[in-house]
């Protein structure tokens, strides 16, 4: 669901800052949110945790979206400027009856937005709940609702207690005694001070490196980090998103494999971990077949589903009340534990990439090469106005006959030898995601020349007429 730049999905609201986002938008989502909470619960003056992450236009959306809150009468529990797993985290914690996270996640400037959470589950709005929070939004528009609002100050408490949670998940004492070195680059955003202090607790020496770079933490953008890890004799380098729900990994000689694998590093050693418990692994369709072959390894089931937070979480939950060990995540990084939250956490991330590195003994690179290799390549591509996307799912579906294509997201061609290309519509950006697997960079390029040419054809088509 889009309206010129906003775009509004499962993932949550996202924006061109003065565009289509604006502090009367803001307002008209919170009180849209506002309405979707009371309406859930029972209570007079419910609780909502509200953070930001560090972009600039953060402190005006947030008085917009307070504003429309209060006039709910709503209880703010204010996070200041705070990773969104964090404020995941907190919803349960706090016992707050929602949350709402100011955020364009991995988006570069100027997009802003927003993601919210509804307990009990913690997770972010499903399909349904995102059609219920547009339809209040737009009747908001006309209201201009506001209100003033009873803050809570909560931010020291909160972090403290998500990095507490993450720290039961691994083994403090075998990190603390390997005398790791790592050096962390949140790009200037809300992911440093946990970072910072989960690696404290685990007595890591730790450098900040400071760069100037687009938030999605993808090998383009971390050549500073990448040249800094082998410069300053580092053990391993940490890479997040400005609300920190993705993280990506340098190894100690400066390369970059990929956000892919920081999600096949933490499922392998969990489920090295195990032992008998029936375990299983969610992925969803974008994420790469590396990920299969290692619960397969281990045993352990795979599940699969669209792309998108809240299909991983509702399936990792299920899993869990079922009595299995589960784990999983998207191969941009984002790694889910349902024990510490239900969402993609980069804090979670770092220590079970130190956890595993404290348990081998051996260097990250090592680790990774003992790895299933895959060669992945990801580029986006704009979608000329006019076209129909199941026009292009069509064509795709012609140029790549004979091999085995599902519709599970947007369209998927698998073959024979377990390559793998999928195209599908972005949930945070007007584009068409294209995505392919292989083990070989060159075939990787002709396949997404390929889709390219189908697109661009898909585009004259309109033109002609």
């Amino acid at each position: 669901m889009t309206s010129s730049s906003l775009v509004v999905s499962y993932s949550g609201v996202r924006g061109l800052v003065g565009v289509d986002l604006t502090k009367e938008t803001a307002r008209a989502f919170g009180y849209a949110f506002g309405q979707m909470v009371k309406a859930r619960t029972s209570v007079a003056h419910p609780h909502i945790l509200v953070g930001r992450d560090s972009r600039p236009s953060g402190p005006m959306l947030r008085e917009g979206l307070i504003q429309g809150l209060s006039a709910h009468g709503m209880h703010i529990i204010e996070a200041g400027i705070v990773a969104t797993p964090t404020l995941q985290f907190g919803v349960k914690a706090l016992g707050a009856h929602a949350g709402s996270m100011i955020t364009a996640s991995h988006n570069p400037q100027p997009w802003n937005g927003f993601k919210f959470f509804l307990a009990p589950e913690n997770t972010v709005l499903d399909a349904a709940q995102t059609r219920e929070l547009l339809e209040e939004y737009q009747k908001a528009l006309n209201s201009k609702p506001h209100g003033v609002a009873t803050v809570i100050e909560c931010h020291a408490k909160l972090v403290a207690q998500h990095v507490t949670k993450v720290l039961e998940q691994v083994n403090v004492e075998a990190i603390r005694r390997s005398g790791f070195r790592a050096a962390l680059d949140s790009g200037g955003g809300a992911g440093e001070e946990p970072a910072m202090t989960l690696l404290h607790a685990l007595n890591v020496e730790t450098i900040i490196v400071s760069s100037a770079r687009e938030s999605e933490p993808v090998p383009e953008h971390l050549q500073q980090l990448a040249e800094r890890v082998p410069s300053m004799r580092c053990h391993v380098g940490f890479a997040q998103d400005l609300d920190a729900d993705r993280l990506a990994l340098v190894t100690e000689e400066g390369y970059i494999p990929g956000e892919d694998y920081t999600l096949v590093l933490a499922v392998d050693h969990l489920l090295s971990k195990a032992g008998d418990s029936q375990a299983a692994v969610v992925k969803n369709i974008a994420t790469t077949g590396a990920l299969d072959e290692v619960a397969a390894k281990h045993g352990a089931e795979i599940v699969e589903t669209r792309v998108g937070e809240i299909n991983l979480s509702r399936a990792l939950l299920s899993l869990s009340a079922n009595g299995k060990f589960a784990i999983g995540g998207e191969g941009n990084g984002g790694v889910i534990l349902p024990a510490v939250c239900p969402g993609r956490d980069s804090i979670t991330g770092i220590a079970l990439v130190l956890d595993a590195m404290a348990e081998s003994g051996k260097p990250l690179s090592e680790m990774l090469q003992a790895l299933p290799q895959k060669k992945v390549m990801k580029v986006k591509c704009p979608v000329p106005k006019g076209v129909v996307l199941d026009e292009i799912w069509r064509r795709i579906e012609v140029e790549f006959s004979g091999n085995a294509i599902d519709r599970l997201d947007g369209i998927r061609v698998k073959f024979k030898d377990g390559s793998w290309v999928l195209a599908r519509t972005s949930n945070t950006e007007p584009v068409l995601r294209v995505i392919v697997e292989s083990q070989s960079e060159q075939w990787n390029t002709a396949q997404v020349k390929r889709i390219m040419a189908i697109v661009t054809s898909a585009r004259d088509g309109i033109s002609k007429h």
